[in-house]
């Protein structure tokens, strides 16, 4: 048994590495190889997430990561090259609105939501006269790069940032959201 297969048995359990012997006889082939002093920063590096990945997977409680770290341990001591998306992610949700109708009346709920915090972003902002996006970002504790990123509608802001935008604008949250 291999180094790499010590520490993945260990880490994910004998049963999880037995129900997936293309894992297990990648991270022999990357042992051998190393013994073989073939390897390049490159699968150094890759080794190294092996290891962390094991590591992360041992630590890891909910059942949904766990599989998630499964899978990319397979693709990375797979080492084969990964099949890029052709599309844009625009072009992929307007493919999927036009199937899914669950999938458009969902979106369109989003979109709606993010059009009415702007709206009320930009109304809280002035009521508390804040009139630049470094002035915002100065109150916040923010960045102004991540304030212009909110404006512009690019990213709809995690609870933490409205909180602080809260803060700023003197307002509750659920000002920003309502």
């Amino acid at each position: 048994m291999t180094v790499l297969e010590i520490i993945a048995e260990q880490r994910l359990g004998t049963k999880n590495l037995a129900e997936h012997p293309r894992l297990r006889a990648a991270l022999q082939r990357i042992e051998h190889s190393a013994r073989r002093n073939i390897q390049g920063e490159a699968e150094k590096a890759r080794i190294t997430s092996l290891v962390e990945l094991c590591i992360a997977y041992g630590r890891e409680t909910d059942a949904d990561e766990k599989a998630n770290i499964l899978r990319t341990l397979e693709e990375v001591s797979a080492n084969e090259p990964l099949e890029l998306p052709t599309e844009t992610i625009e072009q992929r949700e307007e493919k999927l609105s036009s199937k899914d109708s669950a999938f458009s009346k969902a979106k369109d709920r989003l979109d709606q939501r993010h059009r009415e915090f702007q709206k009320k972003y930009f109304s809280l902002r002035a009521k508390a006269g804040l009139r630049t996006q470094d002035a915002v970002a100065k109150r916040a504790g923010l960045r102004r790069s991540y304030v212009a990123v909110i404006e512009a509608g690019v990213h709809f802001p995690q609870q933490k940032t409205l909180q602080k935008l809260a803060k700023a604008f003197h307002v509750d949250v659920s000002d920003l959201l309502d």
